[in-house]
């Protein structure tokens, strides 16, 4: 059974997202849900990290979108 990206995930940026371009098209702000299936992935590991910073005041780029290849590489 193929998973349908929003009907079982609520994340912007899911490892199950059907686009084969997701890592570059679709966009994450931070604060936004993390997809928890696991494995997890880089980008999964690094919004959780960015989420943590957010709970505690100290992300300054609030308000900038990511996409999951920006996380993976650190080009944030």
């Amino acid at each position: 059974m193929q998973h349908i990206h929003y009907l079982e995930c609520f994340a912007p940026v899911c490892q199950c997202d059907p686009n084969p371009n997701y890592k570059n098209e679709v966009i994450w702000f931070a604060g936004e849900r993390v997809c928890t299936k696991t494995p997890y992935e880089k980008f999964q590991v690094k919004q959780i990290d960015i989420n943590k910073w957010v709970k505690k005041g100290k992300f300054k780029n609030i308000d900038y979108p990511y996409t999951a290849s920006e996380l993976e590489t650190g080009a944030i």
